[in-house]
């Protein structure tokens, strides 16, 4: 056999071997000055992809609830007006309901601008000696007259009195039996408006103290009565809206529960293809909001019918007081509220239905 002849080494291949180091050779230095540049940051780049896909997960289902809620918004008013006799009768028996209270608050509303706009507002009878003369009047009613607190003030003198009597009471006999005339002169106060029950009473109080003055009298009886009428209304009013807020919900729910009993086998296939109780919800709830839209807006226009029809009424009245009432319609704030509370009830009303019927659905 023959011997094994040595390779000879190929330096080309190996050039790191056989070859010795300088004492001055860095090979960590050669790589850096080998590398291009320096290596980007591995957590920097890991969070910058997660925060990407965070902002495009969230932008997704942002627009995608939007247009979500969208369709089901337009697909639902439209399922209402395919049947336009039953919507309409449905916010009309709603609107009925809304516009009870909306007149009563109506009524309280224009009672305190009468009250304080009427010519009969409460007034202060200050009653004088009849021993007084003429100066001794003149300064009490120039002490009136600038008084703050006083708007403004009419004299009636004792034979003014007496003749105003005598119209009233048709009682010409019984005078002309006493021989002199028995009332004494009265200068009628008008408080400022805005003054309160305890701020007259205080200025009456104040005026018996004034040197020939008999009596100042308050016309309480007045103050209180209408005051008590105007907190009856309005504790009625709010008593009438929650009992009717519970009659549009009850409405609403009855109607919402029909709709959905018409869609049952609708509602059992999308159950059954992964479809949630909060989706199935979701164009009943949007239903409601049409109805309970509907009637405010009914309620709005049977709000005005009614006062239109009373102003010839009203006017006629308050002319014969001589007073220059008018009666002041729902405005902006009633119509806001009317929105409000229909939007509200009609969800609520559409909630409770659908929370009480579509998961009592059989999925068999």
């Amino acid at each position: 056999m023959f011997p094994k002849k040595a390779l000879p080494r190929n330096k080309a291949a190996f050039p790191g071997k056989g070859r010795r180091k300088k004492p001055g050779s860095n090979p960590q230095k050669d790589d850096k000055t080998r590398r291009p540049g320096k290596a980007p940051d591995i957590r920097q780049e890991a969070d910058a992809e997660r925060g990407a896909a965070k902002h495009e997960s969230g932008g997704f289902s942002f627009t995608y609830l939007k247009a979500l809620h969208r369709q089901n918004a337009v697909e639902s008013f439209r399922r209402l007006i395919q049947a336009p006799v039953s919507t309409l009768l449905n916010c009309l028996m709603i609107g009925v309901a809304f516009a009870l209270p909306a007149l009563m608050y109506l009524l309280v509303a224009n009672l305190q601008i009468l009250g304080n706009g009427w010519e009969g507002n409460p007034r202060i009878s200050v009653y004088l000696d009849a021993g007084l003369n003429r100066s001794q009047i003149a300064n009490i009613r120039a002490e009136v007259a600038n008084d703050p607190d006083v708007d403004s003030i009419v004299y009636i003198t004792p034979d003014e009195g007496l003749q105003q009597f005598q119209q009233k009471t048709d009682m010409q006999g019984v005078v002309n039996a006493l021989g002199y005339n028995p009332l004494p002169g009265v200068i009628e106060v008008l408080p400022v408006p805005g003054l309160g029950y305890e701020e007259m009473n205080a200025l009456a109080e104040r005026y018996q103290n004034v040197s020939g003055v008999l009596e100042s009298k308050l016309d309480r009886e007045w103050v209180q009565r209408l005051q008590s009428i105007v907190d009856l209304l309005d504790q009625f009013a709010l008593l009438l809206s929650l009992l009717l807020g519970i009659t549009v919900i009850l409405a609403i729910g009855n109607t919402v529960r029909l709709g959905i009993e018409s869609r049952r086998d609708e509602i059992r296939v999308i159950k059954l293809v992964g479809g949630t109780d909060g989706f199935v919800m979701l164009p009943f709830l949007y239903a409601g909001v049409w109805y309970g839209l509907g009637g405010a807006l009914l309620a709005y226009l049977i709000a005005w019918g009614v006062l239109l029809g009373l102003m010839a009424n009203v006017l006629e009245l308050a002319g014969l007081y001589g007073s220059s009432f008018a009666p002041q319609g729902p405005g902006g704030s009633i119509l806001l509220t009317l929105i409000f509370s229909g939007i509200v009830l009609g969800i609520a009303g559409a909630a409770v239905s659908c929370q009480r019927h579509i998961r009592n659905i059989d999925m068999s």
